[in-house]
């Protein structure tokens, strides 16, 4: 690892551990024990179970254009690339974003596919994912500000935020159904340094356009099942409250999506950790929530994402996949394939 980038991850690590150590002195850990003891193993259980099932429902939606373009794919192995994927994600700089080079070459390698092919259905699935979360964002943003009044500068990020998105998804979409080719074109600006990429980024363009002009059924499919489980996110803080009592309106639970996919979009420390608990807390108080309900919730978040997380890198490991890290090409290992 180049030094700047070590450099960085121990000022991540500093910067997390400082700001859970100040979260730590500020709230009221009786309290908070009260509200987890609440909740109890039900309440973790079922709020843990809500959060799988939004990723197995997510997979299917990969699975879905995995099988329109012929491949003899079991659910199994979409479902653990998925999880493997989602892991790597909690290293990344974003939440949704970078596992995906993980679930080409685990899917690559383990089913001798081209690894272009599984790209496109990668991209694909991501697109119908951005979707989902843009509507998501789009309804819950417009509902927040409709219903509460903030401080001014959050007013204006979160409606930067949410008109960023939709320029990006309308770049995207020109890229994808218009078929312009925003990535090579992109590789192509910057000459030298991104010649040894074009080809690939042209050629895998051209199996994503491929997706939505011949597999239209698959990519309504991944829209569905991959784009709809957004709308369970949204809807995740119900499990909380519902084991701690508290009555909530949907524009609370929009202020809550919207304040926390802001912190976990873009990550300062390894999985947004002291970030995310300090963001929790905060827009907990904007809709007068107490510091140890929210201090539970994150608790009962961070346990979820341990047992998730977990279960990716435990399936990692027996696919092999310190070999991705070693930069080890996809060997084909049990290959099978169906023709169309």
């Amino acid at each position: 690892m180049p030094a700047r980038k070590r450099i960085f991850a121990a000022l991540s690590i500093v910067l997390a551990i400082a700001l859970l150590a100040f979260l730590t002195s500020r709230i009221d850990w009786p309290a908070t024990g009260a509200v987890l003891k609440r909740i109890g193993f039900a309440g973790a259980a079922a709020f843990a179970g809500w959060s799988f099932l939004i990723l197995a429902l997510q997979s299917i939606g990969w699975h879905a254009l995995l099988r329109s373009r012929g491949w003899k794919v079991p659910y199994r192995a979409t479902l653990t690339s998925f999880l493997m994927g989602n892991s790597l994600a909690y290293i990344a700089p974003s939440m949704y974003l970078g596992g995906e080079p993980l679930r080409i070459w685990h899917m690559s390698r383990r089913f001798n596919l081209p690894s272009r092919e599984v790209a496109a259905t990668v991209i694909a699935n991501k697109f119908a994912e951005f979707t989902g979360f843009l509507v998501a964002i789009l309804v819950c943003t417009a509902t927040m500000l409709w219903r509460f009044d903030l401080p001014r500068g959050l007013r204006w990020t979160a409606a930067g935020v949410a008109a960023g998105l939709f320029v990006a998804f309308v770049v995207v979409f020109a890229s994808f159904v218009a078929r312009w080719p925003l990535a090579s074109t992109l590789l192509r600006v910057l000459g030298k340094r991104g010649e040894r990429f074009r080809k690939w980024a042209e050629d895998t363009e051209g199996k994503i356009q491929e997706t939505f002009r011949d597999h239209r059924g698959a990519f309504a499919a991944a829209l569905l099942f991959t784009g709809g489980p957004l709308a369970m996110v949204v809807l995740k803080p119900l499990v909380f409250f519902h084991f701690t009592g508290h009555p909530t309106t949907f524009p609370e639970l929009a202020l809550i999506f919207v304040m926390t996919q802001i912190v976990l979009a873009f990550h300062v420390t390894p999985g947004g950790l002291g970030v995310f608990e300090s963001g929790v807390v905060w827009t907990f108080s904007l809709i007068a929530i107490g510091a140890p309900e929210a201090a539970a919730y994150a608790a009962i978040q961070r346990l979820s994402d341990v047992l998730i997380v977990g279960t990716g890198i435990v399936l990692a490991a027996r696919e092999g996949a310190a070999g991705f890290f070693r930069g080890k090409q996809p060997d084909g290992e049990a290959a099978t394939r169906i023709s169309r």
